[in-house]
């Protein structure tokens, strides 16, 4: 190993290539942000830090920082819930039902036309339009018997499908059909009508640390933010005083892109040659997914259309909640519906693609 890759990879490299890539993620942050993308902040940070990742192999972010990105997430989910909020939780048993059950339809087709039209086994093929966690799939990509190099590819394009374009058009939807949605509670909303100030804010980070910490060591998934969010909110439920400025999510957005833009690899990249069809088919899966699901949550439940397509979204739960915020929709009712999906999904989705890809008989 030279010196120069002794460098980068140990010791003072490592700092000096986190700063990098902080850097380059917060100017992409900053640049899209100040042309007032919808979500801007993640996206720009996705877009460079991912470019400086395929070009370089450079950048580096440790993975504890998303535990608390997730946490703060979970933080700002929290303050937004009153308790006039609890009785609107409670009608969202239907809609995570027919979330759940349309994913899976969905899933199932468009892994099977996957298989039957490219060089892609059943598992992989099925793996690949399961709209989980794309760590959480290459993990058990194996134990279900499927490729992980394709299955992570394939899972690559769908996250950044869902977490680039969605949201952008998402807005743009949102903008064009139900315009007032966009003009409720604002992003750093605070309840009650209460003066914030540093101490409201510094215990509801305490609560946020601790909480988040605790969610994580739990084993819980998203944890961290799950934990946050529930804790958050009985505090403000009880108090009224939980407060945490938006220039804060701005930065967990800005660090939730960067999160995501380091896992991009050139081999990920590489791998499109070869899968073309498939990367076609899994676009066209995570469009059905957000909007076909979406507008049916919109037109049988009592949710807005915001809500509805953000809570479709097949991305990550704490990236949804931190758009949803800027984007007027119901932040508490799309977290909770994203890790309904995301439980179900995980829970449920592997097992019953191994025992099918082993009775399948083409």
């Amino acid at each position: 190993m030279s010196w120069t890759c002794w460098w980068f990879e140990e010791g003072s490299g490592l700092l000096i290539r986190l700063a990098a890539t902080v850097l380059i993620g917060a100017a992409g942050a900053w640049a899209l942000y100040k042309l007032r993308v919808p979500a801007g902040a993640m996206a720009g940070a996705i877009i460079l830090v991912g470019t400086f990742q395929i070009v370089s192999g450079w950048g580096y972010f440790p993975r504890e920082v998303k535990t608390a990105v997730q946490a703060v997430a979970g933080g700002f989910v929290g303050q937004r819930i009153s308790r006039s909020d609890l009785r609107e939780l409670l009608g969202i048993v239907k809609p995570s039902i027919q979330l759940f059950g349309g994913i899976v339809c969905l899933t199932f087709f468009t892994g099977l036309l996957i298989h039957h039209t490219a060089p892609v086994d059943t598992a992989t093929a099925l793996l690949s339009s399961m709209p989980g966690g794309m760590t959480d799939v290459a993990l058990i990509s194996a134990d279900v018997g499927a490729d992980p190099a394709q299955s992570t590819a394939l899972q690559l394009v769908r996250y950044l499908v869902a977490i680039l374009i969605l949201p952008q058009v998402n807005a743009r939807v949102c903008a064009r059909f139900a315009p007032a949605a966009g003009k409720k509670a604002p992003a750093d909303f605070s309840g009650g009508g209460k003066r914030r100030d540093r101490r409201h804010m510094a215990v509801t980070l305490a609560i946020v640390a601790l909480s988040g910490a605790l969610g994580k060591a739990s084993g819980f998934p998203a944890g961290a933010m799950v934990f946050s969010m529930f804790a958050v909110a009985a505090y403000n439920i009880w108090s009224g005083e939980a407060y945490l400025p938006k220039s804060m999510k701005l930065a967990a957005q800005c660090l939730a892109g960067i999160n995501i833009g380091v896992t991009v690899t050139l081999g990920d990249v590489l791998q499109f040659r070869e899968l073309g069809l498939p990367v076609l088919l899994v676009t066209v899966n995570c469009l059905a997914v957000n909007y076909v699901l979406g507008l049916l949550l919109y037109k049988t439940n009592d949710l807005d259309l915001a809500t509805s397509l953000f809570a479709s979204v097949p991305a990550g739960m704490s990236d949804m909640a931190l758009v949803s915020l800027e984007q007027g929709g119901q932040a508490p009712k799309v977290a909770v519906l994203q890790l309904v999906r995301y439980l179900c999904v995980m829970a449920f989705m592997p097992a019953c693609i191994k025992l099918f890809a082993e009775w399948y008989p083409f």
